[in-house]
């Protein structure tokens, strides 16, 4: 079963700021080239000029945009780029995680997405940290209008709650442990979208009250 890694990234003009991100990635590609060595795909956005971590085992896709696609316009044009590439797994992550772990968890996990072909799993709770889906579901579902940064919904877990309610037959959990997909999203200083100016609890309920609607 062929599996990829899909990653989107968007770099701000913020000299600090897009030094920070930009060092996040890379240690991030690092650490998916020496845990998974599986190839990774990248929707770049607004990166011009940027030097990336040299990769032993991992081919690097990447898809250059000019300006911010919005986080569910990256969102769609991974999928997209997904389903052309024609691999059968995607596993999702943002380019500010920091993945700790070591290679017999890399390796368990793997073989638990081996164990549930044609399928999609979550790994840490209503995020795409780590969260793995099939070509074959993928094809089924595509996010809808509006982006966090609007404060419209939160994508991740509509994707996750739209996809359990849908196809709950095709849904597994992964074992945690062995790989730790970390994140700061509530107090990240160098975040390129959330700065306090939304409630997010209104976006959750938002989320939900669009799941119900499905």
């Amino acid at each position: 079963m062929t599996k990829c890694i899909g990653i989107i990234s968007y770099l701000p003009n913020d000299s600090k700021v897009r030094a920070a991100r930009l060092e996040k990635l890379n240690a991030l590609i690092s650490r998916c080239d020496s845990l998974f060595g599986l190839p990774i795909i990248i929707i770049a956005q607004n990166w011009k000029t940027v030097k990336l971590a040299r990769t032993a085992n991992s081919k690097l896709i990447i898809y250059k945009y000019d300006n911010a696609l919005t986080i569910t316009g990256a969102r769609r044009e991974l999928r997209k780029k997904f389903l052309e590439l024609k691999y059968d797994y995607l596993i999702m992550l943002d380019d500010d995680i920091v993945l700790m772990g070591d290679k017999l968890g890399a390796a368990r996990y793997l073989q638990e997405i081996d164990n549930h072909p044609r399928m999609f799993g979550t790994f840490k709770q209503l995020t795409l940290q780590l969260f793995a889906i099939s070509r074959e579901v993928y094809q089924w579902i595509d996010f809808p209008d509006g982006t966090p940064e609007h404060g419209d919904f939160f994508e991740d877990m509509w994707l996750i709650m739209a996809l359990k309610k849908k196809y709950p037959d095709r849904y597994f959990a992964f074992t945690r442990g062995g790989l730790d997909p970390n994140a700061n999203a509530a107090n990240d200083s160098n975040s390129t979208w959330y700065f306090r100016q939304f409630n997010k609890h209104h976006i959750g309920d938002n989320t939900r009250a669009m799941i119900k609607e499905l």
